[in-house]
């Protein structure tokens, strides 16, 4: 009896996990599925899930300045960029560390990204992309380096000061984004910096902080002050002790705090709309292209919804282990 309990259990577990993963896939199959129809399909009455023809017009369309552009050169650009990255994945172990690695992909990525434009003739959109991983590289690093130095002193050094400190950063977190904005607009106009990366960088950075802090200080706490005594009594500084010791074992807090914070600030809207004119991110560029009432509308803003999305479900799929690892250890807790 106990044993069809247990079954019964995780067949109810697992049926209602496959559910909700159906159910939260949808949208995201509406909107791929939609990104490569032809227009006569999206206006039908009855319109269809499958059994459609495929088109790659829509991205085409909406992409490059040149809408019969062959699909093919721009296969043959990934694909050598993808032959580059799995080349850099195979000689990764004779690197005794793994930053250069790190370094080698970043740095191929970057060239992808000034080389493309060079090769072919990009729309406007694909500045908006660039904008999108720009800011969003810029406030992750900040907010990280800022995050492991507060948190830090915060699970170490905290008494009623720190306690304080938390506290306001908290209350500051949850006020409604609203409150923020003509500030920010007020003060960036007089600085001359409005419609600008850094504005939007700095007002991301300020916003999301406290959510840093918060979770890497709770990474903090999980680590045993023991380790780092040992480190100093065989002649390490604290600094030395914290760059050795602590932030290798951080890393799988480092890394899921670092996914939160590329999230919250890769689709922000609010900020981006009000502190910036030209200079838009991708979400935004996708509210103006909804805002259209033909049906070529709709099949480029799905193209756009696609190919914004597919860098987070890659960035994901890929630190998913150290993900799973951050968030057993407790990053939620706090």
């Amino acid at each position: 009896m106990t044993k069809v309990r247990a079954h019964f259990k995780t067949a109810s577990v697992h049926t209602t996990l496959l559910i909700t993963v159906v159910i939260t896939s949808l949208p995201f199959y509406w909107a791929a599925q939609t990104s490569i129809k032809f227009t006569r399909d999206t206006i039908r009455s009855e319109p269809t899930l499958w059994g459609f023809d495929i088109t790659a017009d829509p991205y085409r369309k909406f992409w490059f300045v040149d809408k019969d552009q062959n699909m093919w050169q721009i296969g043959l650009f990934f694909l050598i960029l993808i032959a580059i990255i799995s080349f850099l994945l195979v000689v990764r172990r004779r690197f005794e560390t793994t930053w250069p690695f790190t370094l080698a992909v970043t740095g191929a990525l970057w060239a992808s990204l000034i080389v493309f434009p060079l090769l072919f003739e990009m729309n406007r959109e694909f500045d908006f992309f660039v904008n999108s991983i720009t800011v969003t590289i810029m406030t992750v690093v900040i907010s990280i380096s800022i995050g492991l130095l507060a948190g830090y002193g915060l699970a170490r050094y905290s008494g009623i000061s720190g306690a304080m400190i938390l506290i306001l950063a908290l209350g500051f977190r949850a006020l409604p984004r609203t409150a923020f904005v003509l500030p920010y607009f007020i003060v960036a106009k007089e600085l001359g910096i409005l419609d600008s990366r850094l504005v939007i960088v700095l007002a991301l950075v300020a916003i999301n902080q406290p959510f840093t802090i918060w979770m890497l200080r709770s990474f903090f706490m999980e680590i045993p002050r023991e380790i780092e005594e040992a480190a100093m009594v065989d002649g390490a500084t604290r600094l030395q002790a914290f760059r050795m010791v602590v932030i290798p074992m951080m890393w799988p807090g480092i890394i899921a705090t670092s996914l939160f914070t590329m999230l919250l600030a890769y689709n922000e809207f609010l900020f981006v709309r009000v502190l910036a004119v030209t200079e838009w991110t991708l979400p935004v560029a996708i509210s103006a292209l909804a805002g259209g009432d033909s049906a070529v509308s709709v099949t480029e803003a799905a193209a756009t919804s696609v190919s914004i999305t597919l860098p987070i479900v890659i960035v994901v799929i890929t630190f998913q282990k150290h993900l799973v690892k951050g968030l057993g250890a407790g990053a939620i807790k706090g």
